[in-house]
């Protein structure tokens, strides 16, 4: 919920329309006429304020959109067993070629199932000064812990690594939500990242993940067209 930062399954929230025009939106429920006025640019952001909450509730109603898109029914389910609050990050389907500041060669090379296409290695806490030797944690010891990471992650041609910092949280997973994003029958997992820390962008960051046996990888689920808008 804007403002109090609530978790909630609806809201109802305040906004400016116009120059001294303000309308209550019921969120979810008005969801199509508030996109519709930000598609047409017909709302008005005339603060700070009113922009970030403009940016939120923009970000919850295109996130319910998107758990929405397709009916549960006779759901095959492969991800409600594993506890995403207390994930490894090397679980989670992060192919460092798919990293945004890597060569067009290595972009050609990343699995196309575990892509940055959801935009969540721009703003992972990644990387060291130049020259500086990668962390010697492995994958497996970085890890979330009560939904926190905490310290730095390093992805190079060797995988993730980190260095863990205990005063230092950098990631926070704020919501899990299980959908059929695809409509393939199959459930996925719909993780909701907030990073953390001095200069942070606080929107939330969407990575859906699905797998197709109880102790298989997981993946990023194919998404038939059209795809969930990147949020500005």
């Amino acid at each position: 919920e804007p403002i109090s930062g609530r978790k909630v399954s609806s809201y109802c929230i305040d906004l400016p329309v116009g120059q001294n025009r303000r309308k209550t939106f019921a969120i979810p429920r008005d969801c199509a006429g508030v996109l519709q006025l930000i598609d047409e640019g017909s709302f008005y952001r005339s603060s700070v304020l009113d922009r970030r909450i403009w940016q939120k509730v923009e970000s919850d109603c295109r996130y319910h959109g998107f758990l929405n898109r397709h009916p549960m029914e006779e759901m095959e389910d492969h991800v409600t067993s594993y506890d995403f609050m207390n994930a490894r990050l090397d679980d989670l389907p992060i192919d460092q070629r798919c990293a945004h500041d890597q060569t067009p060669e290595g972009l050609a090379a990343c699995n196309p199932a575990a892509t940055d296409a959801f935009g969540l290695l721009h703003h992972l806490p990644l990387g060291l000064p130049q020259g500086e030797p990668a962390s010697s944690h492995e994958g497996s010891d970085c890890q979330l812990r009560n939904g926190v990471f905490r310290g730095r992650l390093h992805i190079d041609a060797q995988g993730i690594h980190c260095d863990a910092e205990p005063n230092t949280p950098s990631l926070r997973l704020i919501s899990v939500d299980f959908a059929d994003v695809n409509g393939d029958q199959v459930l996925d997992a719909v993780l909701r990242f907030i990073p953390l820390g001095p200069g942070a962008v606080r929107l939330p960051m969407t990575l859906p993940v699905t797998r197709f046996s109880d102790s298989g990888p997981f993946t990023v689920p194919d998404l038939d067209p059209p795809a969930p808008p990147q949020l500005r």
